[in-house]
């Protein structure tokens, strides 16, 4: 307005410097003000990753262990992406929301029918907006689905691609990869066509109602009510008001998954109570008891383990035998507190395991997985359990489940880095590498699911010797094996069946009664 009505009709050149360097000196700050803005968003981001992340990553293991399985890092992604969404550009529109009924009250102090006119087209495309809200919501969740549904499944193959290739799998697999892959595009198309179209619509919109100010502003202008230079000033105003409402619709799609990543880990932390630890209590001896013990799993309709007793002193040793499918592995994690019982007690060192510090409990504890278990890393990290072991526990571990000779003769000794999983060594190595994991520190209490599955005669010997020196230092030992040359070692021998205890007495006595079983189904 100034331009036109100062600098062109006077010809004043010194004005139109001085409103120039005056414009300048409003986009300097504005580009400043945009770089603060920037800046501190970005450290409200690396704030809110502290203060979630690590909140995050407990509940993902918690819940892991908890299910026997788990959706991989997903939560983690899902925080990723409402963090980037929540301190980038995307959420720069909602700061600038607010600020379009300050310019549309501008326009109506220029004008009352600028002001009308403006107001009725900012209320349309808002509308537009909601209508593109509810179009692609449940487009954008399908796809969402679909793709983490695709990804899972694709971590699932490469974690196993010796099968895929040893039995001729791929062509078959790739099929149903490639199947799931077309749903997760299908659906993300379906959403992208109809955000396309809206937003393709509010931009029409937009820019009519700008020709609409405009050709208000001449007839006003014809009328005399505003001076021509207002136009374009109405104009310029009316093009800021709805500029936050085009880049509410522009970033729709990453708001959308920003939305339902927030629900997901607001989900997670609302499901998995992540209460402070428990008072730390010296435990007054080595004794697990189990009183009427139940276990229900997510996907189990029936009990796992149903209404389970017994008592196991220190320096006794438990040998627990059946079929698959008893409720073994289970009883393991419910032994180490890795999951909690639906009901009855459960105690270690006359405390429960509720009263139990859980950092302080894990390390009285020595747990041998079915599956072993290792990390990506080196072989002194995996033993020491990642945490600040000193080498003379690391090699006191090594050597009493016989391994240290092994390790010696690795590249790297014990900084050789393993895969995931252990990748690098042969299926009993990692065996009896995971069997040092848990000897480390000399725990009172071992757990071993399947401890001698891989091992040859060497190694059950050496698994021996090392449960033995356990027992004679006053530890409490549970074993789950299918493989009985183990178990002449143990002191009790229990048979699940169904979840339920079958059998439970010295390891004579319950050979005996389960060969005459064998006897009595065979004739």
């Amino acid at each position: 307005m100034q331009v036109y009505n100062r600098v062109l009709l006077n010809e004043n050149v010194s004005t139109l410097v001085l409103l120039t360097l005056i414009l300048a000196i409003a986009l300097l700050t504005m580009a400043a003000l945009d770089a603060v803005r920037s800046y501190i968003l970005i450290r409200c981001g690396i704030r809110l990753d502290m203060e979630l992340s690590a909140r995050v990553f407990e509940a993902l293991v918690v819940r892991s262990a908890q299910r026997g399985a788990s959706r991989g890092a997903q939560q983690l992604r899902n925080l990723d992406q409402f963090r980037t969404f929540v301190t980038g550009p995307g959420i720069y529109f909602a700061f600038d929301l607010p600020w379009i009924p300050i310019y549309l009250m501008l326009l109506f102090f220029i004008h009352p029918l600028l002001g009308i006119v403006a107001t009725i087209g900012a209320l349309l495309l808002l509308g537009l907006a909601g209508l593109n809200e509810v179009m692609t919501r449940e487009p954008m969740k399908e796809a969402e689905a679909a793709g983490n549904q695709s990804y899972v499944f694709t971590e699932n193959i490469l974690r196993h691609a010796d099968v895929i290739r040893a039995m001729g799998m791929q062509p078959a697999v790739e099929r149903n990869w490639q199947s799931q892959r077309s749903s997760m595009l299908v659906q993300q198309a379906l959403a992208s066509d109809k955000n396309a179209v809206m937003t393709s619509s509010i931009r029409f919109f937009r820019l009519l109602l700008q020709s609409l100010m405009l050709g208000t502003g001449a007839w006003l202008a014809i009328d005399h009510a505003i001076t021509p230079a207002t136009i374009f000033a109405a104009s310029i105003v009316m093009g800021r008001a709805l500029v936050p409402v085009e880049q509410a619709v522009g970033t729709w799609k990453q708001f959308i998954g920003a939305r339902e990543a927030y629900a997901e880990v607001r989900e997670l932390l609302g499901e998995i109570d992540l209460t402070p630890p428990h008072t730390i209590v010296p435990r007054a001896r080595n004794t697990i008891e189990v009183r009427e013990l139940r276990c229900l799993l997510p996907a189990r309709k029936d009990p796992v383990i149903k209404d389970l007793t017994f008592e196991l002193g220190g320096g006794q040793a438990l040998g627990i035998v059946g079929p698959s499918g008893s409720g073994k592995s289970t009883l393991a994690r419910l032994l180490v507190g890795a999951i909690l019982p639906a009901d009855g007690r459960l105690r270690f060192g006359g405390l429960d395991y509720s009263h139990w510090d859980p950092l302080e409990f894990g390390r009285h504890v020595g747990y041998l997985p079915q599956d072993v278990g290792l990390f990506a890393g080196t072989v002194r990290e995996n033993i020491a359990r990642f945490g600040d072991a000193s080498t003379d526990e690391i090699i006191d571990a090594a050597k009493r489940a016989g391994i240290h000779e092994m390790v010696l003769d690795l590249p790297k000794q014990y900084d050789t880095r393993l895969g995931p999983g252990g990748v690098g060594l042969s299926g009993g190595q990692r065996q009896r590498l995971a069997l040092a994991r848990a000897l480390l520190g000399r725990p009172p209490l071992l757990v071993l699911d399947e401890p001698n599955a891989n091992l040859d005669a060497p190694g059950e010997e050496a698994l021996k010797v090392a449960l033995l020196q356990a027992k004679s230092e006053g530890a409490t030992i549970i074993v789950i094996t299918h493989r009985t040359t183990i178990l002449d070692i143990v002191d009790v021998m229990m048979v699940l069946r169904g979840g339920m205890l079958d059998m439970l007495g010295p390891p004579g006595e319950v050979y005996h009664a389960l060969q005459q079983a064998a006897a009595g189904r065979a004739s």
